[in-house]
Parts: C-alpha cells; structure tokens; sequence
C-alpha cells in the first residue's frame, strides 16, 4: 500500500477534483493525443456528499483550496473483483475501512471533528488495481468560528516521516505489501507526472518518439532497458542508455545518491531518475538494525501534529486524545457501503406464495393511491363550493374598470388624443343602462340645440378670435380650400343603422373609433374626447369642435376645414359600418381666406 498526493491543490473549474474522481468518463493524454477513456468500473463513491464538499471548496478565498490524497494498492493486495462483490470471507471491504480512517485520524491530528471540514472519498478499479481517493478542502474551524486555512500535507519532511509510518502500521497489521521494500523497488523510476502519463500509455499499447516528447521518450526507454535480462547494473545499463540518449538534445550526468540527471539546452526542467539499478552500495553504511516499530512511530508522528495544530489553531484549547491505533483496526468507525453499486446484489430465498404476497400488495397499493385522489379531489370540491363567489366578481369588474381606463388612455404628444375628460365622464357613463351605444336609456332624446353636445357646454365655447389650421396639409385640404367658421355653415350628418351593424355598439368602440380617426384626420393637433350624460360624445381641437349626438347626429363648430370635417365623418361611417346620411344641403364658401372674418 502507497500513500501519495496530488500536485493539485487548486482548479478554475467549479466541478473539479469532485469531476475527475468520479466521472465515468475522462479525457486524459495518451501518448501525444487527448483520449476519452472510459472508467468500467464506474468510480465508486465510499464516503462523504461531493456536493457539499465542492461547494465549501467554492466558498474558500485560499489561493489554495483542496488537498487530494491517494491510497494506491498492488493487485496482490487488494482483488478489485472480490472488493467490488463485496466478500465478506475475505474482510476487503474492513480493511479499507480501517485506512480510511485511521489516515483521516492522521490528517487532522488534534483537530475535533467538529472543526474538520467535509470530505470525500471514492474509488477508481478500472485499471486493475484498488486505488482510494480522498478529496479534503483546505480549511479547518476554529472555537471562536473563523475558518482557517489547512494543509492536512505541508511540504516538509516530517509530514512525509508520518505518512510513512501510517503506510508502515497499515502493512504491519494488515499483511500488505511495502512498496518501500527492497524486494518492491522500482529498477528506474521517474517523477510522478512522468509516471502517470507512462502508465496510461502502456494501458492503450502507446510509444512515444524523441521528437514529440523526449523526456516521456528516455523514461520508457530507460524502464524497457531496465527489465532487459542483459542488464544486471548500472554500468550495463549505461552502456546501453547512453547511444539512447544521443539520439535526443539531452546529455546525462551521475548526481548523488545514484541519480542520472539529463539535461537540455531546450528544456529548463531537467529529467531525473532514481531507482535500485543506479544505488551505490559499495560503502554505504549500514542502518541500525534496532528500528523503533511501526506503531511506536505512528503514535510519535500523531502527537507532535496534534500539537502543532492545537497551539496553531485553537491557542492550546483543543484537548484531543490519541487513537487507540490497534483498537481501530478491528473496530473502525467509519462504514463504506458492502458492494459497488453495479455489483449483483445477493437474492434472497424463495418464500412460499412470494408471487402471489407481491402481486396482492401491488395491487393494494393502487387501489390506495386511486381512493386518496379521490378523496382528495371530493375534498377539494366541497370546499370550493362554500366559498362566496360574490367578492370575486367584484373584482373581476374593478379589473375590467382598470383594464378599460387603461387602454383608453393615450400618450400625451403632439397629435395625440387626450383621454383625460373621457375618462371622468365615462366613470359616470359606466353606471347607466345600456343605449344604443351599449347602453338603454328610458330618454329617448337629448336636449335642444342649446345643449347639442350633452354635456352642459354652451355653443360658443370655441374662440372665434384664434385663427390658423394646423391640419390643412396633413388632412388632405389645400391652402385655398374652403373652411366654415360658424357652427350653422357646416354640414350635418347622420350615422344610420345597417344591415351588418349590430343592434348596440358598446362604449369602447366608439371611442377607440373616435381616437384612432382623429389621429388620422388631425395629427398635429391636440384633441380631446369627451362625453356628456346624456351619452353623446364631443370632440374638442385648439379652436374647434365636432359632436356626436346620441341620435348618431355629426355636427361641427369652429375653425375647421370642410374636407377635414367630411373626411372625419366618412371615417366614422366606414369604421363603425352606418351609412352616412347628409341632413341638409350647405352651400360652400368660395376660396376667399378662411381666417380674414371672424364667426357669425
């Protein structure tokens, strides 16, 4: 069993290391190119909410965020398949438990586990071999709630002694294999990242060239020379690797320790190589063989971290006690699941009539789902049918009071139609019986012609002395056209009832008949619509007047040009569909100037 960590400690991504630990699918580097590899076994998760545990990743402002730690497993120590089943004979799933733990216990020595942050852990089986991953944010809580920052692995050789003896206890008690051993050392080996990018290469049958990647090219050619039955030390081995490496820019010099070092004038980073073939043995000095035990160590490292982190973070407060190691080793007190989740989970024996028990209680289970929907939706309805409907009609009218007053109301501007005064007549409109605008009235008439427009005005109301059209060229009227200035010099018109007009017409569509004509007609000009109590509607310019009576009678009073006041009545007409009916017969003024003579 090896520990190891990830060079890792930060990512721009928000899903990461969460994502590479757990996805089914990743893209990795194989070789030169990126390749999507598909994990079968799919990654299991063991322990913890990867959820909760990014998100407290996210939350941290650390240039540092996670720690990523990694238990590695020879396939002699660890069967994949029986771990995946989930043996119970063999205690796999027990024994992983126990590393978990305990190296959770090393991690956070002296740390409460009320100050720890979440963490999670998961598998990955897909190579053949057991690999444990442990993803930690790197923070921890203090007494007095203020979030510190935590590296569970500093850079320092002392953090590397205890991890070690952790791996040491582990294997003492466990029975796994010391990948430290002489027996299990590596010929050669490289750096982490070179190794990892080796394995996955030799996965898919990859060799990688000299021009593409030389460093990655040295370090398979040097293990490949390495497993060669001609290579017995490092002198063989150097004969051979040195015509190697003379096909590259690198040149290789022995360091210490039985280090190779190869250099390149093109590559800052120079390339190291360690391993069993290159050690010097000659008068190395021999260790003692009184080694202090595995446990005794573990317990040393555990206590000087647990004091460290107690006057760090917590000025002497925290009062943890020791594990009780081998204690924990029988009875961890963490639990991971029995079996991967894809595993066949064990059936259990036939009972007699199982079938029929199953099919009944199926069965019964529907019929209780029908009967509470239909007690439910016989509940709701009785209640619904207490409630008093009257409030709700009441709104439903303000609704539609607002809605009108709403669309009625236009835009203030040059040539726009002011419905303020329609709108403070037609509340009052609102509450009548229906005429034959929409409303029914017992009057059958309007009063004389002393209150033609209904709405208590008098006929003078139009200044005489204001002068000027402001609509001749926009309404189609030339200059020398001929414009009335008496109310009696216009022409009267009548809307009279067709065949495709129904018996009433509703409020709204003559006044939006009204607004949308007067744009037309008038467009520069500032009219306004009113309407009397009597129900006719008056529509008011700067020095002029046309009325609608409420027997469908037009009339016009003021400044105002004749084709204008034609062209307003005969779109009136064609808007609402009456036919348009001239009342009497007006004789038209010559083209003498329409604003040199006041009013008669």
């Amino acid at each position: 069993m090896l520990i190891g960590w990830s060079p890792h400690q930060a990512s721009a991504d928000p899903a990461q290391p969460a994502a590479y630990l757990l996805d089914t699918e990743v893209v990795k580097p194989v070789g030169m190119q990126p390749v999507r590899e598909t994990r079968t076994p799919a990654p299991e998760l063991l322990i913890g909410f990867p959820s909760v545990v990014q998100n407290a990743i996210a939350a941290l402002t650390f240039e540092a965020t996670y720690r990523v730690a990694l238990l590695s497993f020879d396939p002699t120590e660890v069967d994949v398949v029986q771990f995946n089943a989930g043996d119970k004979d063999t205690m796999v799933r027990g024994s992983i438990a126990v590393a978990i733990d305990l190296f959770l216990e090393l991690a956070f020595a002296g740390v409460p586990s009320r100050c720890r942050p979440p963490v999670f852990v998961g598998t990955h089986t897909h190579t053949g071999r057991l690999e444990i991953n442990i993803a930690m944010p790197r923070f921890v809580w203090t007494d007095t709630e203020k979030l510190r920052s935590y590296n569970p692995h500093p850079p320092m050789r002392g953090s590397r002694n205890a991890f070690d003896a952790l791996g040491d206890f582990l294997i003492a008690q466990l029975g796994w294999s010391n990948p430290r051993g002489p027996d299990r050392a590596a010929g050669v080996k490289g750096p982490d990242w070179a190794e990892k990018r080796l394995a996955a290469a030799a996965r898919h049958g990859v060799k990688f060239s000299p021009e593409t990647a030389p460093k990655l090219f040295l370090l398979q050619a040097a293990k490949i020379i390495a497993a060669s039955a001609h290579v017995r030390d490092r002198v063989g081995f150097l004969e051979i690797f040195q015509d190697v490496v003379a096909a590259t820019d690198f040149e290789f010099s022995l360091g210490q320790g039985g280090t190779i070092t190869l250099v390149s004038q093109t590559d800052s980073h120079p390339l190291v190589l360690r391993g069993t073939l290159f050690d010097q043995v000659d008068d190395a000095p021999t260790k003692s063989e009184l080694k202090p035990s595995a446990h005794c160590s573990l317990s040393e490292s555990w206590r000087r971290r647990a004091a460290w982190n107690t006057a760090e973070y917590s000025s002497g407060t925290w009062v943890e006690p020791e594990p009780d190691w081998v204690r924990r080793v029988v009875a961890p007190e963490l639990a991971i699941p029995s079996c991967h989740p894809d595993s066949a989970k064990p059936v259990a024996e036939p009972r007699r009539f199982a079938r029929l028990a199953d099919r009944l209680v199926a069965g019964l289970r529907r019929l209780r789902a029908r009967v509470s929907a239909l007690a439910g939706n016989h509940l709701i309805g009785s209640v619904l049918s207490d409630i008093d409907l009257a409030p709700f009609r009441n709104i439903k009218n303000k609704l539609e009071t607002i809605n009108y007053d709403t669309k009625v109301e236009q835009i203030k501007e040059s040539g726009a139609v002011d419905g303020g005064a329609l709108r403070a007549a037609s509340s009052r409109f609102g509450e009548r019986d229906r005429d034959g605008y929409g409303a029914q009235d017992a009057r059958a008439h309007l009063r004389d012609d002393g209150d033609r427009v209904g709405n208590g005005a008098a006929r003078g109301g139009v200044d005489p002395s204001s002068s000027g059209d402001q609509n001749g060229a926009h309404s189609g009227t030339k200059t020398g056209s001929s414009v009335r200035r008496g109310e009696g010099d216009f022409p009267r018109y009548r809307l009279d009832q067709s065949a495709a007009v129904p018996e009433t017409l509703r409020v709204v569509d003559i006044i939006t008949a009204l607004s949308n004509i007067a744009l037309d007609v008038f467009p520069r000009s500032k009219v306004e619509i009113s309407m009397g109590d009597q129900g006719g509607f008056k529509l008011t310019g700067p020095n002029w007047e046309i009325t609608l009576s409420r027997e469908r009678e037009v009339t016009g009073a003021g400044q105002i040009p004749v084709d204008s006041y034609r062209l307003f009545a005969a779109g009136l007409s064609e808007w609402l569909g009456f036919d348009l009916t001239e009342l009497d017969a007006v004789e038209i003024d010559d083209g003498r100037s329409p604003w040199s003579e006041g009013l008669d």
